[in-house]
């Protein structure tokens, strides 16, 4: 979780000030009591009300709670308002998972494309081929991510089954990773 507190913070460091007066608004928001930080039973009050039953829970807290005081302050609540308002807050989709995927994890191309529900994978699950899904091609975010620059970035853009050569590279790849 440290690199995602230290995201956080950056982040955070360049919101205009309306945009950092949104984030308080939120901390204040959990912080039912008003005494400046949220406990355990506020954030899982405040997160099962916005509808975030995966994180929700005492565990998720803990990694949140940088200095383990069991109290998220402003500063450990931040990286939170980062998962929520970007969307991280991603889990593995791996038969009974469901671990926060806080590094690299692994994400259906054809899933990500359509802009459906992403099929999101944890390392392990993904290794230990823990998962069902009816696409193919599973690459990791940072993969995904530089798959999308430079001449590959038109293909993706028009579909990624269009470019023959791009999916026959994906293919070759994928038949290396997926060795016995």
């Amino acid at each position: 979780m440290e690199e995602i507190h230290e995201t956080a913070k950056a982040y955070y460091n360049n919101l205009t000030e309306e945009q950092k007066s949104k984030a308080k608004e939120m901390f204040h928001s959990m912080d039912l009591n008003g005494d400046g930080k949220v406990s355990v039973s506020e954030y899982v009050k405040a997160m099962e009300a916005k509808g975030f039953k995966s994180c929700s829970n005492e565990t998720f807290f803990v990694g949140l709670d940088k200095d383990g005081d069991g109290m998220l302050d402003f500063e450990e609540f931040m990286s939170l308002y980062y998962l929520y308002k970007s969307n991280r807050l991603v889990f593995c989709d791996g038969h009974g998972c469901r671990a926060f995927l806080k590094g690299v994890y692994f994400t259906c191309v054809d899933c990500f494309k359509n802009a459906s529900n992403s099929f999101d994978l944890c390392s392990s699950c993904f290794s230990n081929k823990n998962y069902t899904h009816k696409h193919s091609i599973i690459l990791d975010n940072y993969m995904l991510l530089r798959s999308m620059e430079g001449p590959n970035k038109e293909v993706l853009i028009k579909g990624f089954r269009e470019e023959e050569e791009v999916l026959e590279g994906f293919k070759r790849w994928w038949l290396f990773v997926r060795k016995d």
